[in-house]
């Protein structure tokens, strides 16, 4: 287990500081930060520092890292992997959940990774965050703690109603019999689950009932899963007498902000032709109850979701479920429900609701993903940044987690080059981050043109308008820059691995060299 050790907070001791930065979630965005920080800002810092010899103050840094997983999640592969990890670059699902320690071993002590661990509230005006470790013992005391901040970069994601698409905050009980394990070991349970009740549709005997499939969220992942599933199916020979139902609470598939009108009637045109039959998509409508009517104990040994690392042998219970829906009906003899609708925002456990949005996503007050606090001029904000699904806002991909990265640490960068400048008198401490306006009227007036990575950057998603949507391993719909593209550029650039090998890179930090 990585150390829990808290970093020294922001020192007064002779002409020493030290920056503290605290990272909360080590996916995606916290892990693109973590890497821009320690490769391009923080050096940055530092040479910025040297090199004003009218003062004698010496800047350190140590960036914290604190997050519920131990492994990495890519959850953009995760249909595939969930459904087909056989047809995964290297046959199984491992290159989907790689080792936090490949992220962060290579800065040595610069970061510190706290792991499996979350913040349950952090104290604005002191600026500390309160810290607890997923741990397997009844007393709170031992996996408390406490790490003050200077930066705080909140990067926590999205939760789902379900663990199959993102790695939950953990609560009461959510994490029992995990024996301290990562947030990522729910995730990979409710997968084991999934493959095991699919593996055993129709397969005869006491499951011959277990005919059914529906899957409720009409957006990229539901339609992704569907074509995942409906493709297996077919392969495995499994589709006489099965239905997959596709639920949808839109007036049609892949409406949202980055899918052009058409995309959607072209994803339900695509699974017409491919699938027949076999898929069927219901609109306008959501799903307010599953109830269990069957439940039977099956193996999950061998079958198509074994990984590498699988466990062999084991049990799990598989059902026959009864779906309500919003209109009234309802979808009998059930064998696999799977919950792809989208996520809230994964902070309204230690920020108050005064800074978070209707889906409990962090309000920015500016372009430039600084936290707006309570109110436009909170001073409880400053140094609170937010990058990924949990801005406000967000359109939950990829491709614009990608380009946020790059705009919060040259936020972070700027503010913090303006306190280095603005630090003349020994007894300034120049941790604190000031406001946009503070930092560029001090580089005016030192007339000090800053390096790349302490210039402000403003956010231009480049891709906006790009959406790729597999439906199988065959083929899919999307779209470029807005422009429609055709099935087999879908497979090749997307379908045939999931963008899996870009998991490795956002790991080691190769993506943010």
């Amino acid at each position: 287990m990585a150390s829990t050790e808290a970093p020294a907070p922001a020192s007064t001791t002779g002409t020493k500081f030290t920056t503290s930065i605290v990272i909360l979630g080590g996916n995606l965005a916290g892990l693109g930060v973590l890497h821009t920080l320690a490769r391009h800002t923080i050096p940055a810092l530092q040479r910025l520092s040297s090199q004003q010899t009218s003062s004698p103050q010496q800047q350190e840094y140590q960036i914290t890292l604190i997050t519920p997983n131990t492994h990495f999640f890519f959850k953009p592969a995760s249909p595939r992997a969930l459904i087909q990890p056989l047809l995964l670059p290297g046959g199984d699902d491992s290159k989907v959940f790689p080792s936090l320690t490949d992220a962060t071993k290579q800065y040595g002590d610069l970061v510190k990774l706290v792991v499996p661990a979350y913040a349950y509230t952090i104290d604005r005006a002191s600026r500390l965050v309160h810290v607890r470790r997923l741990v397997d013992t009844p007393s709170p005391s031992p996996e408390s703690t406490t790490i003050p901040y200077d930066v705080l970069v909140i990067a926590t994601g999205t939760k789902g109603r379900s663990a199959l698409w993102t790695m939950h905050m953990p609560g009461p009980g959510s994490h029992e019999g995990l024996k301290g394990a990562g947030a990522e070991e729910a995730t990979r349970r409710e997968w084991e689950g999934v493959r095991a009740r699919l593996k055993n549709l129709q397969s005869g005997g006491a499951h011959k009932h277990h005919r059914n499939v529906l899957i409720a969220g009409g957006g990229p992942v539901g339609v992704e899963t569907t074509g995942e599933v409906a493709s297996w199916l077919k392969a495995e020979g499994k589709t006489e007498g099965v239905t997959v139902t596709l639920v949808s609470g839109a007036d049609k598939l892949l409406k949202n902000k980055n899918a052009n009108e058409k995309l959607g009637s072209k994803a339900e045109a695509y699974m017409k032709k491919q699938f027949g039959a076999l898929v069927q998509v219901v609109h306008g409508v959501k799903v307010v109850d599953v109830q269990v009517t069957d439940s039977v104990a099956v193996s999950v040994s061998g079958g198509q979701g074994e990984g590498k690392g699988g466990e062999g042998g084991q049990t799990t219970e598989t059902t026959t479920m009864t779906v309500h829906l919003s209109d009234g009906t309802t979808r009998t003899n059930v064998g696999l429900y799977i919950d792809a609708t989208g996520g809230r925002g994964n902070a309204d456990a230690f920020l108050p609701q005064s800074w978070l949005d209707a889906s409990s996503r962090v309000i920015t007050k500016d372009a430039y993903f600084r936290a707006r606090g309570s109110s436009e001029n909170d001073p409880e904000a400053s140094g609170v940044y937010v990058a990924g699904d949990i801005v406000s806002g967000s359109d939950n991909t990829l491709i614009e987690t990608n380009a946020q990265v790059p705009v919060v640490c040259s936020s972070i960068g700027s503010d913090l080059a303006a306190k280095i400048l603005s630090s003349s008198a020994p007894d300034q401490n120049p941790s604190s981050p000031s406001s946009t306006s503070t930092s560029t009227s001090t580089v005016a007036n030192n007339k000090i043109k800053l390096p790349a990575p302490l210039r402000q950057k403003t956010f231009k998603n480049k891709m906006a308008g790009t959406l790729l949507v597999p439906i199988g391993p065959g083929g899919g719909v999307g779209q470029i820059l807005g422009w429609g593209v055709p099935s087999f550029l879908v497979k090749v650039a997307k379908a045939k691995g999931f963008l899996v090998d870009m998991a490795e890179p956002a790991v080691t930090g190769q993506q943010w060299k």
